[in-house]
């Protein structure tokens, strides 16, 4: 490949890396604490693939008898097209789909909250992270008991009817995804990877084979918009 074209694939691989950034659609990707490494990325390829065509070109200048211009080869330019696709095309979040594809026991805490965790909370529904609910509620019965919760993630349909408030949950990047799963009971399944808030009280694990699945007994489910920031 000649080193202008592959200057301008680099350039456009910055820019799409920038704007990601910029639009915080980076946001679907990875975790928001590496925006600023994202943008550094990106301005840090468009200004070295810039600065090697620069050289690349005034290298040449010398040997140039003015009649070997030319433009790219077509051929070339079927390189920028999954650039632009990532500029233009708006790619979703990872949702039911990747949530279906994962076990919803809930893994063993490293250490355990200890049951006062929940001392002197408000008096209502407690509002909590999705994968908070889905270790607890398994690990820290007695702290949980009686108790009501609003969790807010979106639609995972399971079987026999049966669905779940799901989150994802990131340690650096979609890669690493991780599904947060827990069991509603008492009320319809809102459609597949609708966003929902929902509230209820606190129920005991569904049993499995391979571990224990949170579950909330529902009293109502609220169709929200998803955030701008999806995974926990």
């Amino acid at each position: 490949m000649k080193r202008n074209v592959a200057g301008l694939v680099v350039v456009f691989v910055g820019a799409a890396i920038v704007q990601l950034a910029i639009s915080n659609t980076y946001l679907r990707y990875v975790k928001p604490g590496m925006r600023w490494m994202l943008l550094a990325a990106g301005i840090i390829l468009i200004l070295l693939a810039v600065a090697d065509v620069l050289a690349d070109t005034r290298a040449k200048q010398p040997a140039d008898d003015g009649h070997n211009h030319h433009g790219l080869p077509r051929a070339a330019w079927l390189m920028l097209i999954p650039v632009f696709a990532l500029l233009v095309v708006d790619p979703p979040a990872l949702g039911a789909d990747a949530a279906q594809r994962q076990s919803p026991v809930a893994a063993k805490p490293v250490a355990p909250k200890g049951n006062s965790w929940l001392a002197g909370q408000q008096t209502g529904p407690v509002p909590l992270a999705v994968r908070d609910y889905a270790v607890w509620a398994v690990w820290e019965k007695e702290s949980m008991k009686g108790r009501d919760f609003q969790l807010t993630g979106f639609v995972t349909p399971g079987k026999n009817g049966d669905w779940y408030v799901s989150r994802i949950g990131l340690t650096c990047c979609v890669a690493d995804g991780t599904a947060f799963m827990v069991e509603a009971r008492g009320q319809a399944a809102p459609p597949k990877n609708q966003w929902v808030t929902v509230t209820g009280e606190w129920a005991e694990p569904t049993k499995r084979s391979d571990g224990d699945v949170a579950a909330l007994t529902v009293t109502e489910v609220k169709n929200v918009t998803a955030p701008a920031n999806p995974y926990e």
